[in-house]
């Protein structure tokens, strides 16, 4: 596992992207703690079983407001709400709602996460995590890369808001560790 401080999101995020192309897993810090994330089927399936998540839990897909604007499909009073909070307020949001399954990004997920990402034809979608998930959404994007993920904890732990409060499995089964410090929207 690579651990350091990190330098620039720009940087980071492609530091962190080489790694979750080659199968990796990733903890990156985010707005409102520090989140794990990764790409390849088998790594989501490794962050599942470390985190001893049950299975009706599912990965949420980890993004950017352009990419949500791209994927969900929301009544234009909801999609003013999600700009409003997102963009106009800088606020980070987990956004449910419908998506377009002939997306190109969908379209790479497997089935079976797929279906562990989707509750009543819903996906979760973060928006607005901080500049480094900015970054590697926005360069994920452009190779049609599904980045999927959840806070980097064992579940029913809490998120974490430094890193040495991460659960030393969890911290284990990363292959990369971006270190900010404390998140912008840290609760104590």
């Amino acid at each position: 596992m690579s651990f350091y401080q990190g330098t620039s999101p720009k940087d980071d995020a492609r530091a962190v992207l080489e790694v979750l192309k080659r199968g990796g897993i990733a903890i990156i810090p985010m707005n409102v703690g520090y989140g794990i994330t990764a790409i390849d089927p088998d790594a989501l399936d490794r962050i599942f079983r470390t985190k001893r998540r049950e299975p009706h839990k599912g990965h949420v897909m980890v993004g950017s407001y352009l990419l949500h604007r791209e994927i969900h499909l929301l009544a234009p009073q909801e999609a003013g709400i999600v700009k409003l909070l997102t963009v106009d307020l800088n606020l980070p949001l987990g956004v449910v709602a419908p998506y377009r399954l002939d997306h190109p990004i969908i379209q790479k997920l497997p089935t079976d996460i797929l279906a562990k990402s989707v509750v009543e034809d819903t996906l979760a979608l973060l928006v607005n995590g901080g500049a480094l998930l900015y970054e590697l959404s926005r360069l994920a994007t452009i190779e049609k890369l599904p980045l999927m993920g959840s806070s980097a904890n064992i579940t029913g732990t809490g998120v974490k808001i430094v890193v040495e409060d991460i659960e030393p499995e969890i911290l284990k089964v990363a292959d990369i560790v971006i270190y900010y410090g404390i998140p912008k929207f840290h609760h104590p």
